[in-house]
């Protein structure tokens, strides 16, 4: 039976290697004299360690023979960004392809436990004397969830999670207080503004001026169908100017016309004022008095 770990593919995430800070510093040269590494870690002995077939570590003159180089200035630039690393024993080696060599070594062992443990039960089933029970169907065993990173760590160049999505981190309490702040309500069926807005046209037109300017440009978004990216640059774009115009043609004593009911007498005059004002024919028309108006009606 062929060797699996030995003509396995060798996995290559081309989006870290097109936006990974450490690679898009290095020169032509080092970064085709860094593929070239990898196949050859990807092929050693010990994943991701670049030691000879006996394991024992290439040295820095035979590593620059083997990849045909004719110094070590591309090796050295490669150790300085970070990608090429040597440990204690003299061997360099890819961390980022040793730690994913070792998490799947562990998911190995854990799915190998599983079935192990699987198979054990199958088989004390099929010794055991027949009963009802028999016909129940076995849970699968749960699998061992992925062990969990207590630390954010940079992107690796080669993973296995090909389905994974990257969790974002919580919210911090001023991400919060930012987004509550930016967060609009409805103050109106067509109109959203923020707490700040609504308090700024409250501080500076009034509480009531405030809500007739909203219902006057939630009548006009009703009723036109239009939409705009700031209801609150709308209001002080042009709605205030509406507003004082109004004010100014009505101030206190703005009419609110009603229909009086039909008495059989006609419809009756049923004209209110905001400010109490008497009806015009019960006040004094062209500076005349009672008395004057008493002795035109006798001459007529």
């Amino acid at each position: 039976m062929a060797d699996k770990r030995k003509y396995s593919l060798m996995p290559f995430d081309t989006r870290v290697w097109l936006s990974d800070p450490r690679i898009n510093t290095l020169s032509l040269m080092a970064k085709g004299v860094w593929v070239t590494m990898l196949c050859y870690m990807w092929e050693s002995s010990q994943r991701g360690m670049l030691v000879k077939p006996n394991n024992t570590p290439y040295t820095l003159n035979e590593l620059v023979v083997l990849l045909g180089l004719t110094d070590d200035e591309p090796l050295q630039e490669l150790i300085d960004c970070g990608v090429l690393s040597l440990n204690h024993k003299g061997v360099y080696y890819s961390a980022d392809m040793v730690k994913q060599a070792d998490i799947s070594e562990k998911r190995r062992n854990a799915g190998k436990k599983g079935g192990d443990a699987m198979k054990q039960r199958l088989t004390e089933n099929d010794k055991a004397p027949f009963t009802e029970k028999e016909n129940d169907v076995v849970p699968p065993t749960p699998k061992e969830p992925p062990p969990k990173h207590t630390q954010q760590e940079q992107p690796l160049l080669f993973s296995n999670d090909t389905g994974s999505e990257d969790v974002p981190p919580p919210l911090t309490e001023k991400q919060k207080q930012l987004i509550e702040k930016k967060r609009k309500y409805h103050y109106a069926e067509c109109v959203t503004l923020t707490r700040d807005e609504y308090a700024k046209l409250c501080a500076e037109h009034t509480e009531d001026g405030a809500k007739r300017m909203i219902e006057m440009l939630d009548n006009y978004k009703g009723s036109k169908g239009k939409r705009y990216k700031s209801d609150y640059k709308a209001i002080l774009n042009w709605v205030v100017d509406k507003y004082n115009e109004e004010y100014l043609r009505y101030g206190t004593q703005r009419q609110t016309n009603t229909i009086a009911p039909n008495t059989g007498r006609g419809i009756e005059n049923n004209t209110r004022y905001a400010s109490g004002a008497l009806p015009l024919d019960q006040t004094a028309v062209g500076g005349s008095d009672s008395t004057t108006q008493e002795g035109y009606s006798e001459r007529f």
